[in-house]
């Protein structure tokens, strides 16, 4: 691995253990960004699939052991990797902002949906239990909740960073300018 990989690798897995320890240090157990995710999902759209899984996994692990270690750490960190991976390939093929940020939508309600499946069969005796808790608790109440649409608020505000930090990026980077969105 070259220097630069490893920079972009650090740089972007310390601004996202940061975003995750001010965001929890504010708003506590509020959840209206996945700051980590969003920053993978950067990450990979300007260093490739590869970047954005490191920062995706390193992100969450890091930022659990500041916080708290516990069951959710290694399936967060490893569906955050996926994710990014994922977006890696896909995002650069995204031929509008609207289309980038459908994506990164799409993509945080899938790592959303599947870390509640994952982290709700802990605890729970089966799967389409477990799916069926997940999908409610995106928009009511459920498994320890209390906010109407947290979900589907997560999942926008999530996107937005993402393809707002993007285009932030571009506009500074001769080589993402390039790139066309």
């Amino acid at each position: 691995m070259d220097a630069k990989r490893v920079a972009l690798i650090s740089t972007f897995t310390a601004l996202a253990v940061a975003l995750r320890l001010l965001k929890h240090a504010v708003a506590g157990t509020f959840q209206f960004v996945n700051a980590p995710l969003a920053i993978a999902m950067v990450a990979a759209y300007a260093g490739g699939p590869w970047a954005g899984a490191a920062v995706g996994a390193l992100s969450f692990v890091l930022s659990d052991l500041l916080i708290w270690l516990g069951p959710w750490t290694p399936i967060n960190a490893a569906l955050a990797a996926a994710v990014s991976w994922l977006w890696g390939f896909a995002a650069r093929a995204a031929r509008s902002r609207i289309a980038l940020f459908v994506l990164a939508y799409l993509s945080t309600f899938a790592y959303d949906v599947l870390s509640s499946v994952l982290g709700y069969l802990i605890y729970l005796p089966g799967a389409s239990s477990a799916l069926a808790l997940a999908l409610v608790g995106l928009f009511l109440p459920a498994g320890g909740g209390w906010m109407v649409g947290v979900g589907p608020l997560t999942e926008f505000t999530t996107a937005a960073l993402a393809v707002l930090s993007i285009e932030a990026l571009r506009r500074g980077s001769p080589q993402l300018a390039a790139t066309r969105i």
